[in-house]
């Protein structure tokens, strides 16, 4: 029997919770263009970490995943999902892997506990698959604070309660931007949200450990999770060592009878620390605010058109010997230009699991702008086994 599946739990290759075994998976091709190089390897005043990002301008592959999902017992449920991205930096990941317990706790409340590697549930768009998102081109706020998606090895624990609220907490192995691989639970998330037919809200807080966060300097790589060594200092990265605290707050709106839609989300970041360079080692503190405003109309079957309007501010607080050289190599010298984007997206879902969606942005950074052209195929499938 074959599945088709919906728009956000597409790429999560979601199955009924029925079926005691099911596998599912995808594959997606990708066209990206732009005027000029995209994505810009800094985003300008924006302390980032890792290399540079690399050109990522090509055609072909974009990913090709496959996944199992278990139901166990009425209790006890258990995802694993592994994706193949291609590209200039070629990767096998391990996605998603996790065991998922739940028990009745009283009138309409439920209470679950996962463990495992999972997507971080901050926001409405973090826990949604990147290629399972509208948009192929994640917002400059979410690269900004996360790298564009943020997972992470641990526990969370998440209450269903009545008339739509829910409330969570984690605690987690984080070795991704905007924290360190600093081992242990050294990553703690909260959240709290409420939903009913047509509004959904949610609110979400993380603290980490950053210490030893390297940002190099020279080379470049494509996107990935992982962060850079701070082992030893060298000419060319600089290290933060300090905390990341975060807030996010996100709504939709999807009135009953409407073709239209409307979200937002809006992240706060706070870092505080100090910056290690061959240059000095000054104390150091930032912020980042931003978000953006999406506007959906589903103005046929199986067709929708969204626009997105993003904007994101960031300042930055360096005191100590050479406080402006270690700013300077960081990137972060010249941050009193907002960043801004407009963009919309087309998206077509024919029966069968097929979807093709055409995006355009138009980035504002510093004095320059760049036009980008996306163009994506993904084909779905779901599968029961037992």
């Amino acid at each position: 029997m074959l599945a088709l599946v919906g728009k956000a739990a597409a790429h999560d290759a979601g199955a009924p919770d029925e079926d005691r075994l099911a596998v599912s998976g995808g594959v997606g091709l990708m066209s990206l263009h732009a005027d000029d190089r995209y994505p810009v390897a800094r985003l300008p005043g924006v302390l980032e970490a890792g290399s540079p990002r690399a050109d990522e301008r090509r055609d072909g592959l974009d990913y090709a995943e496959i996944a199992l999902r278990a139901r166990f017992t009425e209790q006890l449920r258990g995802f694993l999902k592994v994706a193949h991205h291609g590209g200039q930096d070629a990767r096998n990941e391990t996605e998603e892997a996790w065991l998922d317990g739940r028990t009745e706790t009283g009138h309409n409340q439920q209470l679950a506990l996962r463990a495992g590697r999972q997507l971080l549930p901050l926001g409405l768009l973090n826990p949604i698959h990147m290629h399972a998102r509208d948009f192929g081109i994640a917002p400059l706020a979410l690269r900004g604070v996360i790298n564009e998606s943020w997972r992470a090895d641990g526990f969370s624990l998440n209450w269903q309660l009545p008339a739509g609220w829910s409330a969570g907490a984690g605690a987690w192995r984080n070795q991704g931007f905007p924290g360190a691989d600093a081992g242990g639970l050294k990553l703690l998330t909260a959240r709290a949200g409420w939903k009913n037919e047509a509004l959904q809200l949610e609110a979400g807080y993380a603290n980490v450990n950053a210490d030893g966060r390297a940002l190099v300097t020279t080379g470049n790589v494509g996107h990935t999770h992982s962060v850079p060594s701070c082992t030893r200092i060298t000419t060319d990265r600089v290290c933060f060592f300090g905390t990341a605290r975060l807030l996010s707050l996100a709504a939709r709106w999807t009135p009953a009878g409407s073709p239209l839609w409307l979200g937002a989300e809006w992240w706060f970041k706070r870092e505080d620390g100090r910056l290690d360079s061959i240059n000095g080692a000054p104390d150091y503190s930032g912020k980042l605010n931003g978000g953006w405003l999406d506007l959906g109309w589903r103005f046929a079957p199986g067709w929708e058109v969204i626009g997105r309007a993003e904007r994101t501010v960031v300042s930055h607080d360096l005191a100590g010997a050479n406080a402006g050289l270690v700013a300077a190599q960081s990137g972060i010298a010249a941050s009193d230009r907002a960043l801004g984007s407009l963009g919309a997206v087309v998206q077509w879902r024919p029966a069968g699991g097929h979807r093709l969606a055409a995006e355009w942005h138009r980035e504002r950074s510093e004095a320059t702008s760049n036009t980008v052209y996306l163009l994506r195929y993904q084909f779905l499938f779901a599968r029961r086994l037992l």
